[in-house]
C-alpha cells in the first residue's frame, strides 16, 4: 500500500463549518426581502469561498510510491519519479515549507500536512537524497 499524506482534517472540518455558517446566514437573507441584492451577492461569496476550500481540502493529497511522488491538488496532477528527482528543501519555521523539485517540474507542501516530517523522510530516503 502507498502511503498518502493529506492536510490536517481540522482544515476541511473549519471551511465546512465557515460554509454551513454563511450558508445560514444566506437562507436568514432569502427570508427577509427587505436586504439590498449586493448583501445576497456578499453571502453567496463566502458559501462558495469555503465551499471550494472544503473540496480543495477533500482532493488534496501527496502520495508516495516505488517510482516516485504523485501530487493530487483540486484541478491538476503532479509526477515526480525519483529518478529525476534533483533536491527536497526545507524552510523551517511557525510553518515549516518543503519543496520537492524534479526537472521542471515541483511539488511544495507545508507542516499543515498530517505527518509532513514522515513525507519529507521518505521522500529523502528514496530518491536517495543527503541531509542538507
Amino acid at each position: 500500500m502507498n502511503p498518502t499524506f493529506r492536510p490536517q482534517p481540522v482544515l476541511g472540518v473549519s471551511m465546512a463549518v465557515a460554509a454551513a455558517f454563511w450558508l445560514s446566514v444566506l437562507v436568514f437573507l432569502i427570508q427577509h426581502p427587505i436586504v439590498p441584492p449586493k448583501t445576497y451577492v456578499s453571502a453567496g461569496f463566502f458559501v462558495l469561498m469555503f465551499m471550494t476550500s472544503v473540496l480543495y481540502y477533500a482532493r488534496t493529497a501527496i502520495v508516495v510510491d516505488g517510482a516516485g511522488v504523485t501530487y493530487r491538488g483540486i484541478v491538476r496532477e503532479t509526477r515526480i519519479s525519483f529518478s529525476e528527482l534533483q533536491k527536497l528543501s526545507v524552510v523551517p519555521g511557525l510553518i515549516t515549507l518543503y519543496t520537492v523539485t524534479g526537472g521542471r517540474k515541483s511539488i511544495s507542501f507545508s507542516s499543515f500536512f498530517q505527518r509532513h516530517k514522515e513525507l519529507a523522510a521518505l521522500v529523502r530516503e528514496r530518491a536517495a537524497l543527503h541531509q542538507a
